[in-house]
């Protein structure tokens, strides 16, 4: 049997440098298809409020310079990745807003129904935190958000309010604790016994130089080539794709972007949703 490459993608909902390596992941997936096993494993950025501003009377002060802080910071990112976001809302957000333990939580309480759709979750979690400025920070959020998939809603809730999803969670913090894994995102690439981890975001063209270096030049990545045909199977293949990720799936400059863009509109079946700094291309039978 033909090895496959093993990405094991260590990260958590919260972590806007793993949405900013959305469009880099989604075009390794679809080069790779079938020589490719991959699968998420969910971490905790943070679990408590307290973590990153520590206790005391002086913890209010350090919140709201935190705050300013981060928002001024995922402000300048924003620019340089181009995703869509939205960074007002960091403003005027509550301390958990910004604790990712119960999004982690939540995204392995879909795991616990379906794990395909759980992947599908986590996105529109990304999505709706970094581009739509929308809070999940309760449980009645996230209820709402998965009333957007085919599952059963009831049984998600008591997922969470069970804590039948902690033991599902805790199997992905063990497994970061045994790789040693302390940012996110990281990646574990495995070929055969050949491995290698990488922290942090990274373009493209570095995932692919690591790809060919762990698999000994046995698998190699090439631009995927452009049709109006071959972006309308990418944005049906994930139902919803944002502008630098069809940038960075056909390794389009920006008129090229645009021109495309015009293409697929001008076909009927697809529209663009503004969010934020930028837009995301839908199918239009699509509202979210």
């Amino acid at each position: 049997m033909e090895k496959k490459l093993e990405i094991a993608h260590f990260t958590d909902p919260l972590c806007f440098w793993c949405y900013a390596m959305e469009p880099e992941m989604r075009k390794i997936r679809v080069l790779l298809e079938d020589q490719l096993d991959y699968r998420i494993v969910m971490g905790v950025l943070s679990s408590s409020i307290h973590e990153i501003i520590g206790d005391g009377i002086d913890a209010d002060l350090r919140f709201e310079f935190y705050r300013a802080m981060l928002s001024n910071y995922i402000r300048q990112a924003a620019e340089a990745v181009g995703m869509p976001i939205t960074v007002d809302n960091l403003m005027e957000c509550n301390p958990e807003e910004l604790i990712s333990l119960p999004l982690s939580l939540a995204y392995c309480a879909m795991k616990m129904i379906d794990e395909g759709i759980a992947e599908a979750y986590l996105r529109r979690m990304r999505e709706c935190i970094f581009a739509e400025g929308r809070s999940l920070a309760t449980i009645d959020d996230q209820v709402e958000l998965a009333s957007e998939f085919p599952i059963d809603v009831a049984q998600f809730r008591d997922n969470i309010e069970s804590d039948a999803a902690v033991p599902v969670l805790q199997e992905g913090v063990d497994e970061c604790r045994l790789h040693g894994v302390m940012a996110f995102p990281t990646l574990l690439l495995q070929y055969g016994e050949n491995r290698i981890s990488i922290h942090g975001y990274h373009s493209f063209e570095e995932l692919k130089e690591a790809i060919t270096f762990v698999t000994g030049g046995n698998i190699t990545l090439s631009d995927a080539e452009y049709s109006i045909g071959a972006l309308e199977t990418y944005v049906d293949r994930f139902g919803k794709v944002a502008a630098r990720e069809i940038q960075t799936m056909f390794s389009l400059d920006d008129m090229q972007l645009a021109n495309a863009m015009m293409d697929l509109v001008s076909t009927g079946r697809y529209k663009t949703l503004s969010c934020g700094t930028s837009y995301f291309a839908v199918p239009c039978n699509m509202d979210r």
